[in-house]
């Protein structure tokens, strides 16, 4: 009685990596910040086009974005709902202007509804081993990376981050209690935790793969710098807890963290600026 080799199944996770795959359910609530993160992340053709691919459309989400809230903000200046209060637009102008706002806002949120029934589309595409392109999106990325040339590299990103953070935390307390100051302080604020902090991290990690660490060296050292100040928060969070009578024991520890960060980019540039020329 002669036994056969039974037929191997459809193997679709073989050359299709995970983050692949999954970088366009991450992207819906990270939007441009997880998919660029990725994007710059990615070591393999899959994961880079479908990092790209999602990118593409968050941008092209940011973009509309920032066209409909800055024509909101420009037409209630103008009109005397903002905080000139001095309105300069003829009622007809205004009229015609309060439409297009209209209009604005309907794309606004029929994109925002789009991204997630997109974002589902383009995950199971990828499981099939197929980096599928948003609809509508524009080719963002493909256009414009060839010619964006950061002169000083990835230490100048890491630069920028120990100049730009404590002058962003130094608004959110110091500064004037004017109610715009306040609002744009609040927004810098979340876009230190939520985009300069992660940048900084994976600019040291790139920097650190493709410069002056190789091998065994690079990744112990990249853990080193983001990990002791998640430890050092950890504590920051405990210590609050348990010693003070702080409301928010969670915002002491992302201060503490971030003050933590910012001490480890500055060891990285110091050491990297000494290290034993080549």
């Amino acid at each position: 009685m002669s036994s056969t080799t039974p037929t191997p199944g459809p193997k679709l996770l073989d050359e299709r990596s995970l983050s692949g795959i999954l970088i366009h359910f991450l992207a819906i609530p990270t939007s441009v910040v997880g998919a660029g993160l990725l994007y710059l992340l990615a070591t393999d053709e899959f994961t880079k086009r479908n990092a790209r691919n999602a990118l593409d459309w968050h941008l092209t989400v940011l973009l509309i974005t920032a066209i409909t809230f800055g024509s909101l903000f420009t037409y209630a200046e103008l009109t005397g709902q903002g905080i000139a209060d001095v309105s300069v637009l003829p009622s007809s102008v205004s009229t015609a202007a309060s439409v297009g706002i209209s209009a604005l806002f309907t794309l606004w949120f029929a994109t925002t509804l789009w991204t997630f029934a997109v974002g589902l589309i383009a995950m199971v595409k990828a499981i099939f081993g197929t980096a599928w392109r948003y609809p509508f999106s524009l080719a963002l990325v493909e256009r414009f990376e060839s010619h964006i040339n950061l002169p000083g590299g990835w230490p100048l990103v890491i630069l920028g981050y120990v100049v730009l953070s404590p002058l962003l935390i130094w608004a959110v307390f110091f500064a004037s209690t004017n109610d715009i100051v306040s609002i744009l302080s609040a927004f810098g604020l979340i876009g230190l935790i939520l985009v300069l902090t992660p940048l900084a991290g994976v600019a040291m990690y790139l920097h650190s793969k493709g410069d002056w660490l190789q091998g065994d060296a690079q990744k112990p050292y990249v853990v080193v710098h983001v990990g002791v100040p998640i430890l050092v928060a950890a504590i920051g969070y405990a210590a609050s807890s348990r010693f003070t009578q702080s409301i928010s024991p969670q915002g002491d520890a992302m201060y503490v963290f971030l003050a933590a960060f910012w001490i480890s980019t500055i060891v990285y540039l110091i050491r990297w600026r000494m290290r034993p020329s080549k």
